[in-house]
């Protein structure tokens, strides 16, 4: 064996060994999990209850975050400025997508994080208030072409998942719409139930509202049909193929080792594989499921270049 090799040998032996122990000693005191979002919401409780188990199986606390405002860029910008050593980690969702498309000027870079593990996958319900007498979605659509303004279409914020479903339901289909945005899903709601404005897209989690004929539901922007709500067609069984929603997942500042990486991906799926953890979640009326860091990682980029290419059509998200 020559010198050169037996070096290569022994610098992968390290290697290995280092990785080992990252794994075994991590972690060794509390990790935060940063919420860019308000507590209550559904990004909030996907975070609170994987951190419950997560904390289980440690043997270490986690503390739940909630740094809200700016578009999710503050609790963002947190993480991004945090040591990359696995102990603050940023639990987000689609904003994260849109911010990095839309937003000029974000107070961290684009390359300053690296994906960890995405958790869950959430698809949009087109909502519809009762005023509308239960209209389909091709009545929909020729109403919108007709009155001034279009549908009035409401959403929880400039940016969000459902604005950018808004987007791609009126580029596929033609539709016109007047974007209303809200500071929230709740006020949204509440306004879609008033009959203020015409129709909302929104997730599963919204689904109560559906059941309790408080407004009605059109389609999901899903590929199959929903477990929970089997009445509701999808846009594809409707002639219009459109799937749309948002993803929860979990980042860590760049740089953060491999080891504590897969470390953290291998118990977030070990704490999946507890049935309570997995009824806790499915509450969200996400479609729960953990995925590698390298597959999260294929599919921001992939999500990225959709909505680039939303904006390349013309779509006109302006946001603050």
């Amino acid at each position: 064996m020559t010198i050169a090799k037996a070096l290569c040998v022994a610098a992968a032996a390290v290697l290995s060994t280092t990785c080992l122990q990252a794994q075994e000693t991590f972690p060794k005191r509390t990790v935060t999990f940063v919420v860019p979002f308000a507590a209550s919401g559904a990004t909030d409780h996907l975070a609170r209850v994987l951190g419950l188990k997560l904390s289980k199986i440690w043997g270490q606390a986690v503390v739940i975050e909630n740094r809200a405002g700016g578009g999710t860029i503050i609790g963002t910008q947190v993480v991004s400025k945090a040591p990359a050593d696995g102990y603050t980690l940023l639990f987000t969702s689609y904003g994260f997508t849109a911010n990095s498309v839309l937003r000029k000027n974000l107070p961290y870079a684009s390359d300053a994080f690296r994906p960890v593990a995405r958790v869950a996958t959430g698809y949009n319900v087109l909502m519809v208030t009762n005023r509308l007498k239960k209209k389909s979605l091709k009545e929909l659509i020729a109403d919108s072409k007709t009155q001034s303004g279009g549908l009035s279409i409401s959403s929880s914020g400039l940016g969000s998942s459902p604005h950018i479903a808004a987007e791609f339901f009126s580029k596929l289909t033609g539709a016109n719409y007047t974007h209303v945005p809200y500071k929230g899903q709740g006020p949204a709601m509440v306004d879609l139930t008033a009959g203020v404005v015409d129709a909302m897209f929104d997730g599963m989690s919204s689904y109560s509202h559906v059941k309790r004929g408080y407004v009605g539901a059109v389609a999901i922007a899903a590929p199959q049909r929903h477990p929970d709500a089997p009445e509701i067609p999808t846009f594809k069984e409707l002639g219009v193929d459109f799937v749309a929603g948002s993803w929860f997942g979990m980042l860590a500042p760049a740089g953060t080792p491999d080891a504590v990486v897969a470390k953290i991906n291998a118990d977030m799926q070990l704490a999946l594989q507890d049935e309570e953890v997995k009824a806790q979640m499915v509450k969200t009326g996400a479609s729960i499921g953990i995925t590698s860091s390298e597959a999260f990682g294929q599919f921001l980029s992939q999500e990225a270049t959709r909505l680039q290419n939303l904006v390349n059509q013309g779509a006109k998200i302006e946001l603050n």
